[in-house]
């Protein structure tokens, strides 16, 4: 959720004493499935003197002063009155958000076509068994469940020129106005990095690339929520920098280091070496099942 005030610290629990007898704040919509960008507002049926009212989106860690918000995130959202030390009960309402457009910006992982020479014979992302269970169909059809025309909103962009060539000579970001400008997507997954010669990043400036990178994204005059993942791969920099530059810019990041190691999660059974450092069907849904708990 994109808050409209600014945020305070929880204050200590208040006694018995401590206690508003007002009700809580109301959420208007209460609660449900809605687009991106909705606004939610709060109102009190009472509200004391110089009390305020406050709403938190992580379960009470931190609280907002304000009476209205903008959903860019799932989840379930507190409300509560506060009159200097005292504190009314609280109230929730939970939410979920769907897309319309998704755009995801990707490698061989997001699709690579059949190649006899490398022993792959699908079309869709290396190395799952069906385009069913690629990262991009699994995750696509969670988000059908909330929005059912996604499956023709959805677009597909390779990352290799980026992953390749950022901080080279003759290398812009203009290749990505095009998904931008004619797809208009409000839902933008960077899913990259397994390409990226990682020992180059500090040489090449990565950080100042995926920054501008980001910026391009962000920058076409439409809401748009942008989430970007870490590599599947050993690339320490590029994890670094993403994790980095994307707290920056306030975007959302799935950490997929978890993976790293993971045998059971990649398709050992292929004999190229290539095509068997990809992520199998488990390796598959641990992607998708990853950027789906950061969506909602």
């Amino acid at each position: 959720m994109t808050p409209v005030s600014s945020t305070t610290a929880a204050p200590v629990q208040p006694s018995q004493s401590d206690t508003l007898t007002v009700p809580p704040p109301n959420f208007s919509p209460n609660g449900g499935i809605f687009y991106m960008s909705t606004e939610v507002k709060l109102t009190a049926d009472s509200l004391p003197p110089q009390a305020v009212i406050e709403y938190s989106t992580n379960d009470g860690e931190t609280w907002q002063t304000g009476t209205q918000m903008v959903l860019s995130t799932g989840g379930t959202i507190l409300s509560r009155i506060r009159a200097g030390t005292k504190l009314s009960h609280t109230r929730s309402a939970s939410f979920a958000l769907y897309f319309k457009r998704m755009l995801i910006i990707g490698n061989s992982i997001m699709y690579h076509p059949p190649s006899e020479q490398l022993g792959w014979f699908n079309s869709n992302g290396m190395a799952a068994s069906a385009p069913e269970r690629d990262f991009v169909h699994l995750l696509t059809a969670r988000l059908k469940t909330l929005y059912p025309a996604l499956e023709t909103s959805l677009q597909l962009y390779p990352g290799l020129n980026f992953e390749g060539k950022f901080g080279t000579p003759g290398y812009t970001l203009d290749e990505f106005n095009q998904p931008l400008t004619d797809f208009k997507p409000d839902l933008i997954i960077v899913r990259i990095g397994e390409n990226i010669d990682d020992t180059q990043a500090a040489s090449r400036n990565l950080e100042s690339n995926f920054r501008q990178l980001l910026d391009r994204l962000a920058s076409y005059n439409q809401p748009v929520r942008i989430v970007c993942t870490t590599s599947v791969w050993y690339k320490p920099n590029f994890d670094a920098i993403v994790r980095k530059v994307t707290a920056e810019k306030g975007h959302t990041l799935v950490d997929l280091s978890s993976i790293l190691g993971q045998a059971q999660c990649f398709a050992s059974q292929y004999q190229n070496p290539g095509v068997a450092a990809h992520p199998n069907d488990l390796g598959m849904f641990y992607i998708a099942d990853k950027i789906w708990q950061k969506i909602q």
